[in-house]
């Protein structure tokens, strides 16, 4: 390049957390200034992210690079080395892909890269080793969480039900949800059915960990936790007694008996066909659960549709039958219609990044933050004790213990830092609309709409109510139901009525 003339570009660099040898970012920008004379480049701007990961592209001077180049004011882009860039051969890449669009080059100040087949080969090369650095770093939050796990500590993953992540970074018993698993489990043991549970904890306004409501497949995983009777489990590491117990063992193995012999114990598939809404449809007449059944008309052929239980046990309802398939129908085009509006799009992906927000800023990971930060500070204060020449057995001792006590805490910042998924607003956005184009027709596409979407449905005769799996003002939708005879006369409604057979 020393023969053009000169030319503009810009300056990215990029300064990671993970690395306490990595190169900072004024050292960076020195070397990429010296590279930038001898080849006739002019910088114009520099971006730079600080304490930001390049296996992530959630990095704000990055992503502003990005949309700069798109108004064609300079040619190149200067990185010290091409992992500053991207640690990930598909961000890389992608992003490589649209700066090429721009007519923008990205030039390594540290590697020397010859254009052509062979220049694409060797930072084919240089790209991989980037992602094995951070494959070696994902290794790293392995080895942490097995730490973490060996001193019984929580990991990355939801907390059960009944629990918390204690001050000490244990399992700590949340005693109002304590009680509630403790009922579930003598409940279960005495025979009680899911739908009846489900019904009786929605009914009295206790709501899952995640803040929903209780479905037939809120208990397997609660039933079969061995957390619940004492014992810490991840990956490999097991330890008998490593948490607080919260349901007696005899109890516990009682229950893992009910489950074993009871049938169909997920209510999903039966011989009789699949019945999407088991377990979140409801009759509005008495609250009971609508159950999926089949008969056989006065031609032999088979019908599917829900029936209110307590009308088909006792008698002791007034609930008409409704057909299976036109429910589910009108259960899926009326979720449609309500998730799909812009604002409620708009609402759920700015609910999506709070939640984000909250978990990258949670009083866990800043007290720990805290703590290294303190750690650090005594660190130097004993280093510079011992350049003073105080050089004792309780000097290198302490330094011992706050290096030890360092290690561990930059551990367990690595897990906690890990387990937080960050997922961009786009995308959020992106994945709601792309149910615009699916197919109602087809049974997966149905069962996807309720299985996401939807938290329950209360059927009257004339009229359906949906409750959906989020908060807000927008989260419930309510219809008339339009029968045979109101449609020929030409009422005005939302959903027209199939009727059930008798």
């Amino acid at each position: 390049m020393n023969d053009q003339a000169m030319q503009d570009c810009v300056v990215y660099a990029r300064y990671s957390s993970h690395a306490q040898k990595d190169t900072s970012i004024e050292d960076q920008v020195r070397d990429i200034e010296a590279y930038c004379r001898l080849n006739n480049l002019r910088i114009v701007k520099v971006y730079a992210d600080r304490h930001l990961t390049g296996t992530s592209d959630k990095r704000p001077q990055f992503q502003q690079m990005m949309k700069d180049a798109a108004h064609g004011r300079w040619a190149f882009v200067v990185v010290w080395k091409t992992d500053r860039f991207a640690r990930n051969r598909y961000d890389s890449a992608t992003y490589k892909y649209r700066l090429k669009r721009y007519g923008v080059r990205v030039l390594s100040a540290k590697e020397s890269i010859p254009e052509g087949p062979e220049g694409i080969l060797l930072e084919s090369v240089l790209e991989g080793s980037a992602e094995y650095y951070s494959a070696n770093l994902a290794q790293n939050i392995r080895r942490g969480m097995r730490s973490n796990a060996l001193n019984c500590m929580v990991n990355s993953g939801s907390v059960p039900f009944g629990y918390c992540k204690g001050e000490d970074g244990r399992f700590a018993v949340v005693d109002a949800e304590a009680e509630v698993v403790r009922e579930i489990f003598r409940k279960v043991a005495q025979g009680v059915p899911f739908v009846d549970l489900c019904n009786d904890l929605n009914g009295r306004g206790i709501r899952t960990k995640k803040g929903g409501l209780w479905g037939r497949n809120s208990f397997h995983s609660m039933l079969k936790n061995e957390t619940y009777i004492g014992v810490y489990h991840y990956s490999d590491v097991r330890v008998e007694g490593g948490c607080p117990a919260i349901v007696d063992k005899a109890l516990f193995l009682e229950v893992g008996q009910k489950l074993k012999t009871k049938k169909n114990p997920q209510g999903r598939h039966r011989e009789n066909g699949e019945y999407m809404l088991t377990g979140k449809l409801f009759c509005g007449l008495c609250g009971s659960p609508m159950v999926g059944v089949a008969g056989t008309g006065k031609h032999g052929e088979l019908h599917h549709y829900y029936v209110c239980q307590k009308r088909r046990t006792e008698r002791g309802c007034p609930k008409e039958n409704v057909v299976r398939d036109w429910i589910e129908q009108t259960v899926v085009d009326m979720t449609l219609e309500a998730v799909l509006q812009p604002d409620v799009i708009e609402w759920v992906a700015d609910q999506v990044m709070a939640y984000q927000e909250r978990e990258g800023n949670s009083a866990q990971l800043l007290s720990l933050r805290e703590e290294l930060a303190a750690n650090r500070k005594a660190t130097d204060n004993v280093m510079k004790a011992i350049e003073a020449g105080i050089i004792t057995a309780t000097t290198k001792r302490r330094l011992q213990e706050l290096e030890a006590e360092g290690s561990r805490l930059e551990n367990a910042i690595t897990v906690e830092e890990a387990a937080i998924t960050h997922i961009e607003r786009d995308f959020v956005v992106y994945w709601m609309e792309k149910f615009r184009g699916g197919d109602r027709n087809d049974k997966a596409f149905r069962r996807k709409v309720i299985d996401t979407f939807v938290a329950a449905v209360y059927l009257w005769d004339d009229r359906i109510r949906i409750a959906f799996n989020y908060s807000g003002s927008r989260n419930t939708v309510d219809r008339r139901i339009v029968t045979e005879a109101e449609a020929l006369a030409g009422a005005a409604g939302s959903y027209k009525l199939s009727a059930a057979p008798p």
